[in-house]
């Protein structure tokens, strides 16, 4: 399993840019040090506070599995 962040922030441009970095399961655990803070929650799932080694904070958005219409909502996000 991967996930992918598909925004990143550029400093110099004040802009921000895609990467489409992939992220293990395991990467994604350490990101948000165990899923141990949700920011939110929507159609698809809960969404938890992330840091990234860079010190970029990210919102990293899990799928639930009972989720149905999340699913459709999740995927049009990820890849877009």
């Amino acid at each position: 399993m991967s996930l992918s962040s598909s925004l990143g922030f550029s400093r110099k441009k004040n802009s921000m840019k895609s990467k489409n970095q992939p992220f293990t399961y395991t990467e994604i655990v350490s990101i948000t040090n165990n899923f141990q803070t949700i920011i939110g929650e929507g159609g698809f799932g809960k969404v938890y506070l992330g840091n990234l080694k860079d010190g970029r904070q990210v919102a990293v958005k899990l799928l639930s599995q009972s989720s149905r219409q999340g699913y459709k909502e999740f995927l049009a996000e990820v890849t877009n």
